[in-house]
């Protein structure tokens, strides 16, 4: 195990256990000096046809849109938290494979923080399978944030 992360991921999808996600890898990236790159992908999925595949095209670029301005706001939040040094990205394509095998930073990534669970329902009773195939299939060290409980 690494004594200190230099290039943390964080995979966000707009789910409180993202976020959670997302202010623990703050708190990581602040306290190790760390890159904080943040990753939100847009899953690409089947083909469609006709005027259908206009409005998905459509819908795909006003959600494009949309993470985009949220990133700049989680880059402000970042800075504010103390994070010197971060990039965001949107992708397109399958989420699963784009964060196990993250590979659009200069250096290697050596932390991925990632939620329990995410947006799907199905997902949410057991760790959610993206969450559980980044811990099965990445290099780098993966760390599950889990929901905080409220203290009574």
């Amino acid at each position: 195990m690494n004594d200190t992360y230099k290039n943390i991921l964080v995979a966000v999808d707009g789910s409180k256990q993202s976020e959670f996600a997302f202010k623990e890898a703050m708190s990581i990236a602040k306290r190790n000096d760390a890159t904080l790159h943040v990753l939100y992908v847009i899953e690409e999925t089947g083909n469609y046809f006709g005027e259908l595949t206009i409005s998905m095209g459509n819908v795909m670029e006003e959600l494009r849109k949309r993470e985009e301005n949220r990133m700049k706001e989680r880059e402000e939040k970042a800075q504010e938290q103390g994070v010197t040094a971060i990039k965001t990205y949107v992708m397109y394509g399958y989420p699963k494979a784009l964060i196990a095998h993250f590979d659009e930073s200069e250096e290697p990534i050596d932390l991925i923080v990632i939620g329990k669970t995410g947006l799907n329902g199905l997902e949410r009773a057991l760790v959610g399978s993206t969450t559980s195939y980044v811990v099965n299939h990445s290099d780098a060290n993966v760390l599950v944030v889990n929901n905080p409980k409220k203290k009574k």
